[in-house]
């Protein structure tokens, strides 16, 4: 018998109202509610946060402007309240929210991004246009290159993990338009750590962050180890800052 535990998020991603799913659903309802018979009042605080789209409310920043200061070794005025809410955003919206995977998330962001300070890729139009237009494998046609060039903390690229990222949006009640008609040039700005979001959760991230291992990490996210050591001095300093 498989003893990994099942994640609730995992039933609802894989739901597809077949009669048998349903019923173990409604199987596992009735164990919930023997267990903690208020757990579905509409009073509760997971009620609320389900209700309200994670884009239209600031997020409790369980990542502070001060530790990403400290952290990424920039000032604190370099970074404004609208990135430290979308970073904040992607923390919640992944369950990125252990010691370890904020610690992780943050050291692993700093060294893709120089410290937050590249927050689209390098390159003029006529790199972009040479290098990704007409790129099948990222869903490109004619001028999507440099419309659709890397941007955010770990270098959203192409055409079609832009619509992923606008599909997961308007699956969870935050549909917007411009992640499609204005490309990079918006989403590194408006969502530079939320359009992360598809990449972490379909190659299961958040779990592996959480057991803290900087090797296993740096493999998922870079196919290898490079920059491993730069990588390992800003995760020492994520311990040092993220405490709590």
């Amino acid at each position: 018998m498989n003893s990994t535990p099942i994640r609730l998020i995992s039933l609802f991603r894989y739901y597809k109202q077949k009669g048998h799913q349903t019923a173990a659903i409604e199987e596992l309802e009735q164990a919930i509610l023997k267990a903690a018979p208020d757990v579905f009042n509409r009073d509760q605080p997971w009620y609320e946060t389900w209700s309200t789209p994670v884009a239209e409310k600031a997020p409790e920043h369980l990542i502070t402007l001060q530790q990403i200061s400290l952290i990424s070794g920039h000032a604190e005025d370099k970074f404004d309240e609208a990135f430290m809410n979308d970073l904040n955003r992607l923390v919640k919206a992944a369950g990125m929210t252990s010691l370890n995977q904020r610690r992780m998330l943050v050291a692993q962001t700093c060294h893709e991004t120089a410290g937050y300070k590249y927050m689209t890729e390098i390159g003029d139009r006529a790199y972009f246009t040479r290098m990704y237009d007409n790129r099948s494998d990222l869903g490109n046609g004619p001028g999507d290159g440099y419309k659709y060039r890397g941007c955010g903390v770990i270098q959203l690229t192409g055409k079609y993990n832009f619509s992923r990222f606008g599909r997961w949006m308007e699956q969870n009640g935050m549909k917007d338009d411009r992640i499609m008609s204005e490309g990079t040039d918006y989403v590194a700005n408006k969502y530079p750590f939320l359009c992360a979001i598809c990449w972490i959760e379909e190659n299961n991230w958040a779990a592996l962050c959480d057991r803290g291992d900087i090797y296993e990490c740096t493999r998922r996210l870079n196919g290898g180890y490079n920059g491993i050591q730069d990588r390992i001095w800003y995760y020492n300093r994520a311990k040092d800052y993220i405490v709590k």
